[in-house]
């Protein structure tokens, strides 16, 4: 059997239309100069070309201020958490406090016009359907920084078959990292062969320096919120493979060998090469 934990943000859904205007209406409450529930469309246009930079939700209206104000988007991207800190303690509020303010604006939105939310978020093409295939034979696992309520919600309304209790949101209080331990770990889990799928190059090279870890195969996922300099750096890291988009799609498909010959629906190994793209 193998085990599938995929991240959210950036490998099944593109998020980034809808954590701009939640920013924007979370800034709204914070910052008086800042009217309507729409941003700017520029401003939301370098939002979103920011996007990589974001590591979990509440630091999305931090960035939505950065945005806002044309701050030189190199220095974005060169200093984005000294820079959100800063913001912090303008703001004169707590990083938990913050992520309370950004999960109620979601909350409202949603409960007023749930349509309107989940239309500002799109799956990638084909996804949705190889993630349904491997499921079949395999466990499916979505590890995620957004709040577990607003994943799940989208994954139902996505179409996707993952029971709510294996997914596993900022909610849990735990780092990437320390929900994996726990899930290599897991009764019943004993001899699968483990796959994280991530687009965050950080949070790989954060798992891959734990040798507690060592056989969990690791993937950048280059179609979600990456950077060019982080593609070129993950090129030359052995321990993580960076996948596009048909390589996620056509290595996870049933039947198909992975990198060392392994099929993923427990097929006995193959007399060829693997197929996955280093």
């Amino acid at each position: 059997m193998d085990v599938f934990i995929l991240d959210f943000d950036g490998v099944l859904c593109d998020s980034a239309a809808e954590t701009g205007v939640s920013a924007w209406r979370t800034g709204v409450r914070l910052w008086p100069e800042w009217q309507g529930e729409e941003p700017p469309p520029d401003v939301l246009v370098r939002f979103i070309r920011l996007r990589p930079v974001l590591e979990t939700g509440y630091q999305a209206p931090l960035l939505m201020r950065l945005a806002w104000n044309g701050m030189d988007e190199q220095e974005v991207f060169r200093r984005f958490p000294t820079l959100c800190e800063e913001l912090i303690r303008e703001l004169g509020l707590t990083r938990r406090e913050l992520v309370r303010i950004f999960g109620r604006v979601r909350d409202d939105w949603l409960a007023s016009a749930p349509e309107d939310w989940r239309s500002r978020h799109r799956f990638y093409p084909g996804v949705r359907e190889r993630v349904a295939a491997v499921a079949v034979r395999n466990r499916v696992f979505v590890l995620t920084t957004k709040q577990t309520r607003f994943a799940v919600s989208l994954l139902e309304a996505g179409g996707f078959d993952i029971p709510r209790r294996n997914v596993f949101g900022m909610d849990v209080g735990r780092p990437k990292e320390a929900v994996l331990e726990e899930l290599i770990s897991r009764h019943g889990l004993a001899g699968a062969r483990f796959h994280f799928v991530e687009d965050r190059l950080k949070t790989l090279e954060r798992v891959a320096a734990l040798p507690k870890l060592d056989a969990v195969e690791l993937y950048l996922a280059g179609w979600g919120y990456v950077t060019p300099a982080e593609l070129d750096r993950a090129a030359g890291l052995s321990r993580i493979r960076v996948w596009g988009l048909a390589d996620f799609l056509s290595d996870l498909q049933p039947g198909r060998p992975t990198a060392d010959g392994v099929c993923l629906d427990g097929a006995p190994r193959s007399n060829g090469t693997g197929t996955g793209a280093a």
